[in-house]
C-alpha cells in the first residue's frame, strides 16, 4: 500500500507540472527512485495511475460536497454547493486540476469508477436546479441550460484561482470573492 501511495503521490506532482503528454512511466519511477519495472508491479500503464488519482480525487470532491445533500430549500442547497464546489477547488488546486483541466485521453474515462462518482455529483447539482425551476426560483425552466451555465461559472472562478490568474485582487479577498461571485450569478439567473 505504501508503494502504490509513493507511486501516485509522484504522479500527481509531475502531472501537474508537466501535463499527462509530459509524464512517463520513467518519470514517476525517477521520482521515486525505482526502476520502472517496479511501478508495473502495481499499474499496468500511465493510464491506470492516472485514473486512480482521478477516483481518488473524485471521492474527495464527493465527501467535500456530501454535506449539502442535507439541506432542505433547493435554493439554499444550490448556493452551498456552489459554494463547497469552489471551497474544494480552492482546497485542492491539485485534485481539481487533474479533474478539470489537465489534457487526457477521454476515450476510456467513461469506463471508470471516477466517471462514475463525478457523474452523481453533476446529477445531484442539476436535481437541486431542477428542484429550483421546479419551485419556480428561475424564470427559465431550462434547467439543462441553468445547470450548464452556473457549473461553467464555478469552473472558471475555480480555474482562475488555481492558475493563479486572480493576482490583481487581494490574496486574502479571493475566496471570498469568487463565493460571493457564484451567489450573484446564481440571483442573475433568476431573471432568466
Amino acid at each position: 500500500m505504501e508503494m502504490r501511495k509513493r507511486i501516485l503521490d509522484a504522479a500527481l506532482h509531475l502531472f501537474r507540472e508537466r501535463g499527462y503528454d509530459g509524464v512517463s512511466i520513467r518519470n514517476i519511477a525517477e521520482a521515486i527512485e525505482y526502476s520502472p519495472a517496479t511501478i508495473y508491479l502495481y499499474y499496468k500503464d500511465k493510464s491506470e495511475i492516472f485514473f486512480a488519482l482521478q477516483f481518488e480525487a473524485a471521492a474527495v470532491k464527493r465527501d467535500h460536497l456530501l454535506p449539502v445533500a442535507g439541506i432542505e430549500s433547493p435554493w439554499e442547497r444550490l448556493i452551498e454547493f456552489g459554494r463547497r464546489y469552489i471551497d474544494f477547488g480552492m482546497k485542492h488546486p491539485d485534485l481539481y486540476d487533474l479533474l478539470f483541466i489537465t489534457r487526457t485521453p477521454m476515450e476510456s474515462i467513461e469506463n471508470q469508477e471516477c466517471w462514475k462518482l463525478g457523474v452523481a455529483s453533476h446529477s445531484f447539482f442539476v436535481e437541486t436546479v431542477q428542484a429550483c425551476v421546479d419551485a419556480r426560483f428561475f424564470k427559465s425552466t431550462d434547467t439543462e441550460t441553468i445547470a450548464y451555465t452556473l457549473w461553467c461559472h464555478a469552473h472558471g472562478l475555480v480555474s482562475l484561482f488555481i492558475r493563479e490568474r486572480m493576482r490583481m485582487y487581494p490574496e486574502e479577498k479571493r475566496e471570498a470573492l469568487a463565493k460571493k461571485s457564484f451567489e450573484m450569478i446564481v440571483k442573475m439567473a433568476e431573471c432568466l
